[in-house]
């Protein structure tokens, strides 16, 4: 890829910006973000609610960064929240979040709170839904999302996402029409079938094209998405699958497909996670 025509980054956020397990982003990386903000908006996009992406990453963030570099830096920072059915500009003049797209929950398929309560049950032998502060998706998390232990966490998110699966094809035979399910390895995310990572990605480069002037091709490709679980059935798959953005993977890889890509180091070894985000934002920086 031709990295001197990217205008725009978006980052997935655990196992991406975080070291896998931990829930604040890595401090080798602040740096890099800093810098990059320098030369182009960014964008996480995560499985998050607003809330708790402001407590485990904004908060860090801004106690992290030089306070002479602080406002520069939040000038061009973005949020998707909730897997993509969500997303905030920050405005530096407020001092938060605003929104500016948010998707609808199909209501006339299933009723969001009646799915939770149902689906809090089918699951609890492994975890939990989170009914606090989501404002579109579902959230399933883990029995063990405290532990620290990310192999028992992965094993117990892999669970919830059989059963959730299990469940919504039980109460809604067709419900892949309407709704994806994603597993994070953290923790199991369904959200409306229109408000995935890409539809964050379309929107991230709609806002960019309508309120901050930039040209941006049919599909995106000035765009550069990075996450870290891009096969099928993991939360970064509609993120990085290719079909807008250019997509690089720092965790799986789809074998026999052309996206994502992986980041690779000078002799072809394959860079994961933070260090391998960074890797990606020095090609871009350079």
């Amino acid at each position: 890829m031709d990295f001197s025509t990217v205008q725009a980054v978006m980052f997935d956020f655990d196992g991406t910006i975080t070291e896998p397990g931990d829930y604040q982003p890595h401090p080798d990386i602040i740096p890099w973000l800093v810098k990059l903000t320098h030369q182009m908006p960014i964008s996480f996009c995560t499985g998050r609610q607003l809330e708790s992406f402001e407590d485990h990453g904004l908060e860090y963030l801004m106690k992290a960064v030089e306070k002479s570099e602080l406002e520069s830096f939040l000038e061009n920072l973005y949020l998707v929240a909730e897997n993509g059915s969500i997303g905030y500009r920050f405005n530096t003049d407020l001092d938060r979040f605003e929104e500016y797209y948010k998707v609808a929950w199909p209501e006339e398929v299933v009723e969001r709170a009646d799915l939770m309560k149902k689906l809090d049950e089918y699951v609890s032998e492994y975890g939990e839904v989170y009914f606090k502060k989501h404002r579109v998706v579902v959230v399933m998390r883990t029995k063990e999302h405290t532990s620290g232990d990310i192999e028992a966490i992965h094993a117990c998110s892999a669970k919830i996402f059989e059963l959730t699966q299990q469940f919504m094809s039980e109460m809604v035979p067709n419900y892949e029409d309407y709704f994806n399910i994603g597993n994070s390895g953290i923790g199991v995310i369904i959200c409306p079938k229109d408000g995935d990572k890409s539809r964050g990605i379309k929107e991230f480069g709609r806002y960019l094209q309508e309120n901050e002037g930039m040209k941006l091709g049919p599909k995106l490709r000035e765009i550069v998405c990075i996450g870290d679980r891009p096969e099928k059935g993991g939360n970064d798959h509609d993120f990085l699958k290719g079909e807008v953005g250019s997509p690089f993977t720092v965790g799986n890889i789809v074998e026999n497909a052309e996206y994502p890509k992986p980041v690779l180091g000078l002799n072809g070894e394959q860079i994961k996670h933070y260090e391998g985000t960074i890797e990606m934002i020095k090609k871009i920086t350079t």
